[in-house]
């Protein structure tokens, strides 16, 4: 088998010491006529740097774990390429895991995170979780809490869910709507729970009863939502917690055979590529999820940096309504 080569081949071809070769790959500057013998020496070895052995010497992996319930949800999928991009400007490298909201994968992906000694963790923790469980298995690592607020020992990044959830059931009582069902999957995820307390609040405050259409998973929910379109209750308009739930919401639509005009009106979350395009076009509650991205990434680093920072902090952004006709505007 070929030998790999080291720092010392490259610095033998280069002609320059090892130390020099070392200041190079580390991005420290060197004169511009030696830095182009050790690029050319790199380049013709084929030299890698040892990554591993790199982390053993300064304790830093470069690396940044990121644990996700899922990627096949628009939000997550498009949170993680913009963490990506971010992560990678500061030299790093994403290790991405799903934990399909089971706890006990997730803590096997911790597990796994820590054997790679991971710089920091940015996790969409399962319902359940306590600061316990993670600090159980990273004690050290610096982490951070990303579209759920499970505990205050972490810094955290979330959406202002409970006043998106009122803001959106207020839209539709302000088009006249009284019986509003919300409809989600999963009620026990945290954001989930914000929102329907925001819709809770804003039903109350108009002396309108609260109607919750939930089932602990999509399919479920599917049936559950058909049975009160069919009842004699059926809901003047819906606000839909998820694009997952809206998907449910539409696919339900089109079995039952509601097609403009006849649809209900809805409210949705998440501003999924085709949500301009369905008909009528859905109105949602779209997420901030680039700068809610760059606030976790760059919390993350400051602390793995060792900046002061104060006690673990929340940080809230609002999400914006954006209307379109399914709600019932022109």
């Amino acid at each position: 088998m070929k030998r790999r080569p080291t720092v010392i081949d490259v610095a033998k071809q280069a002609r320059v010491g090892a130390s020099t070769v070392s200041r190079f790959l580390r991005g420290v500057t060197v004169r511009p006529e030696v830095a182009a013998r050790v690029a050319k020496a790199v380049e013709s070895l084929g030299y890698h740097p040892d990554e591993t052995a790199r982390a053993l010497r300064g304790g830093r992996s470069r690396t940044i774990g990121v644990v996700l319930p899922k990627v096949s949800n628009v939000f997550f999928s498009q949170s993680v390429q913009i963490m990506e991009e971010e992560v990678r400007k500061r030299g790093c490298a994403v290790i991405l895991l799903t934990h399909q909201d089971r706890m006990d994968q997730q803590i096997e992906h911790l597990t796994t995170l820590r054997r790679y000694r991971v710089d920091g963790v940015i996790i969409t923790a399962t319902p359940g979780t306590t600061s316990a469980d993670i600090r159980k298995v990273l004690p050290e690592v610096p982490v951070v809490a990303f579209d759920n607020l499970f505990s205050s020992d972490f810094d955290s990044v979330v959406l202002r869910n409970r006043e998106a959830g009122r803001i959106a059931t207020e839209h539709l009582i302000r088009h006249g709507y009284k019986n509003i069902a919300c409809v989600t999957g999963r009620p026990d995820v945290y954001s989930f729970q914000e929102r329907i307390a925001g819709y809770e609040e804003a039903m109350l405050k108009a002396r309108l009863k609260p109607n919750m259409i939930t089932a602990s998973n999509y399919e479920q929910l599917r049936f559950a939502l058909a049975a009160v379109i069919r009842s004699k209750t059926r809901p003047t308009a819906i606000l839909s917690l998820s694009d997952f739930a809206s998907l449910t919401i539409l696919s339900t639509f089109d079995e039952l055979g509601l097609k403009t005009p006849h649809s209900i009106p809805l409210v949705g979350f998440d501003d999924f590529g085709f949500a301009p395009l369905v008909d009528p076009p859905l109105t949602v509650v779209r997420q901030p999820i680039e700068s809610m991205v760059r606030y976790a990434v760059d919390t993350l680093f400051r602390r793995i940096d060792g900046e002061s920072l104060e006690a673990a902090q929340t940080i809230m952004l609002a999400g914006e309504l954006i209307c379109r006709k399914s709600c019932g505007c022109v």
